[in-house]
């Protein structure tokens, strides 16, 4: 199989986001961690001057601001100086981006470990003298670090919640599922391996649906690590029925069973489809929607009007707790995309990809049809 896909998907099929909690924990970290050594040598440098609680209380919190930035400035530069030319930005818009990554440790750090820094450095040494006031310095960070990390991914789940409800507000209806993704060669036939898979797991209702996708680059929010598309999306069925939407999809990846012994390692993506139904001839861009608030959104939401067109045929069997479907899409690559989707039974979701894995020369990725045509 891996001659049949692009270099790109050959060499990283499987992409899973890092958590969110350790990704905040990580950054921030490192940033306190900086700051913390500006602060206990300042603090350090303090105890020679003064002995007072209040004014040691509040000199490391003042001096350790600098050492939010640097590590960021340094990433900045890094990517600036690896991009090829031909994609690099200006380098205003490197430091721009590293700047607003330091502005959020730092306020970060003013409404969460300032607090504790001032709160435990001046009762830590009214209540018991004789503790060095590095070691409590020492112990805000650590403590500033870990609620931070609990804070951040809680807010932005929040954010998370109050983005979907604005777009129900605005029409939009949801949908929840797991899916699992393989690339198979299309010499095996999709209608057969469906059928198999059908009867192993008493799937009826096959039936096959024509889909053309159009497909736009966002600057949507990725909340934790959720990776947004957006598309327009028409289908029609051989029975001439047929559905127009616009869709904003949330996929994250992540390992299954994870930490028990396995011939197979199992990745599915966890999906939330945010859809709007088009009463309305099929509009060829996101500027034909008729509806006005749908339409602003949406454009507002755009980083690049330029479509990416993917027309593909599924075939699909179900029941009322698994779906598989094969997608032949309409290009030269000679793989079809076979997906198992469940709303909620994973161990049901585990037990058909383990099946698969094990009975066809598979290909498991995490990416999607964009992604590969």
């Amino acid at each position: 199989m891996a001659n049949l896909i692009s270099k790109t998907l050959a060499e990283e099929p499987i992409k899973i986001p890092e958590s969110p909690f350790w990704a905040v924990f990580k950054r921030f970290g490192r940033d306190e961690a900086l700051a913390m050594v500006i602060n206990i040598g300042g603090t350090a440098l303090m105890t020679l001057i003064s002995s007072n609680p209040l004014l040691l209380s509040i000199a490391g919190p003042i001096v350790e601001k600098i050492g939010f930035f640097p590590a960021h400035i340094k990433e900045a530069w890094d990517v600036y100086k690896t991009t090829p030319l031909e994609r690099r930005k200006s380098l205003f818009t490197y430091v721009k981006k590293a700047f607003k990554g330091g502005t959020t440790s730092l306020i970060e750090d003013i409404l969460i470990h300032d607090p504790f820094y001032i709160l435990l450095m001046y009762f830590g040494l009214q209540i018991y003298a004789g503790t060095p006031a590095w070691l409590l310095s020492a112990a805000s960070f650590v403590l500033a670090v870990i609620a931070v990390s609990g804070l951040e991914v809680g807010w932005t789940e929040l954010q998370f919640f109050l983005f979907k409800k604005r777009l129900f507000k605005k029409g939009f209806e949801g949908e929840k599922y797991y899916e699992a993704r393989f690339l198979i060669s299309a010499k095996k036939k999709p209608q057969e391996v469906l059928k198999k898979l059908a009867k192993v797991f008493k799937l009826g209702n096959m039936t096959t649906l024509d889909y053309q996708d159009t497909y736009y680059e966002n600057k949507l929010s990725d909340f934790s690590g959720r990776t947004p598309k957006l598309r327009l999306r028409y289908r029609t069925s051989r029975k001439k029925t047929f559905m127009q939407t616009a869709q904003i999809t949330y996929t994250r990846a992540y390992q299954l069973a994870k930490g028990t012994l396995e011939q197979h390692r199992f990745f599915p993506i966890n999906k939330e489809k945010l859809y709007f139904m088009l009463d309305q001839k099929m509009p060829k861009s996101i500027q034909e929607i008729k509806d006005k608030k749908v339409r602003v959104f949406l454009k507002k939401s755009l980083d690049d009007e330029t479509p990416k067109k993917v027309n593909f045929s599924r075939t699909v069997a179900h029941n009322d707790e698994l779906l598989i479907s094969v997608d032949k899409i309409i290009s030269n690559r000679p793989f079809y995309l076979m997906e198992l989707k469940v709303y909620k039974n994973t161990d049901l979701l585990k037990e058909v990809m383990r099946h698969v894995m094990r009975e066809y020369p598979v290909v498991q990725i995490t990416h999607g049809k964009h992604d590969i045509v």
